[in-house]
């Protein structure tokens, strides 16, 4: 699941003020992990999906204008070969229902460290 570049490509769906500059900074530290863009609406999400071919899309289960039921399966059409992570505030046991709900490959919480928040993203480019 690894872009051609042998670089996993993410792209962060979160509409949340400080999360994505933090994410980005995980990400630097994250070896073979490059954070292609960051995108705060669905509607962003769905454009810089289908412009950037990701390899994993980061997608907060709560943005102000969807859920991630609701924009899960439409990144899925504009993105087919990306993997998605549900990525959330919430307990581990209940964001896995959620996951579950959007048809996510997997999920993570935003109270995990970044360590653990990295291997989960490069879980991903071995789904």
């Amino acid at each position: 699941m690894w872009h051609a570049s042998g670089v996993l490509r993410v792209l962060l769906c979160d509409d949340a003020m400080a999360f994505p500059d933090l994410f980005g900074a995980w990400m630097e530290d994250c070896p073979g992990v490059e954070l292609v863009g960051t995108a705060g609406t669905p509607t962003d999400a769905l454009a810089l999906a289908g412009e950037l071919e990701p390899d994993v899309i980061v997608l907060d289960h709560l943005l102000r204008e969807a859920t991630s039921a609701d924009l899960a399966p439409r990144l899925r059409e504009v993105a087919p070969d990306a993997r998605v992570l549900l990525i959330s505030g919430m307990p581990q046991e209940v964001l896995a229902g959620y996951a579950r709900d959007a048809g996510a490959d997997g999920h993570a919480s935003k109270a995990m460290s970044s360590e653990r928040i990295c291997e989960a993203v490069l879980a991903m480019g071995r789904v």
